[in-house]
């Protein structure tokens, strides 16, 4: 990691110790919003819990960035918001139960119980991290495009031959490998673009 990237990628953990920052309280949320309700929906919480916990998880973090130490050789940030999100909703449920008198357990809407452990909850980040960044990479570039290349792209992610997808988007066939490849070549810069800006594992 050149020494450029490294100083943008710390920005927004710098700007945290300023707690008049509010542009970065702003920018905190909207990259990580979306990021950890995905990851609370993988844990098991309940739809009706989800938003209220991501708040509070959200809360969290922006309130310990301050004092969160990063190891420039090492980076894991991970290992660090996955402490963070298990603890709170540990006490979130912790406190609900508590409450209602009942017991420890809490279950989701399908009756799956919620067992998640720390570490179990890093490989849970990790794998949703690569998803979520491709599929919010593809939001921020679908202006980009016309529908049908974005629509050739999408389709050819879905394993759809290239004939049919010629075929259903009335174009030519040498077309679609051309537009597919246009936004490929856009998407592997927002990629990387948006992993600079998130900062999230040290990559």
């Amino acid at each position: 990691m050149s020494e450029n990237n490294w100083n943008t990628r710390l920005s927004l953990l710098q700007r945290a110790k300023n707690p008049n920052d509010h542009h970065a309280w702003d920018e905190f949320t909207f990259y990580y919003s979306n990021f950890v309700k995905v990851v609370l929906s993988e844990m098991g919480v309940n739809s009706n819990d989800k938003d209220d916990l991501s708040q509070i998880v959200l809360l969290s973090l922006w309130k310990s960035l301050p004092t969160f130490e990063l190891d420039k050789s090492k980076a894991r940030f991970r290992t660090w918001m996955s402490t963070v999100i298990h603890n709170k909703v540990i006490d979130y449920y912790r406190k609900v139960n508590s409450q209602a008198n009942k017991t420890s357990k809490f279950w989701d809407e399908n009756k799956k119980q919620l067992s998640v452990v720390q570490p179990d909850i890093e490989k849970i980040i990790q794998n949703e991290w690569e998803v979520y960044v491709v599929q919010t990479a593809l939001e921020r570039i679908r202006n980009n495009f016309s529908g049908k290349a974005m629509a050739v792209f999408e389709m050819s992610m879905d394993n759809v031959p290239s004939t049919e997808i010629a075929e259903k988007l009335d174009i030519a066939f040498t077309s679609v490998s051309k537009l597919k490849n246009r936004v490929k070549e856009r998407l592997v810069v927002e990629i990387s673009n948006l992993k600079s800006e998130m900062y999230l594992f040290g990559e």
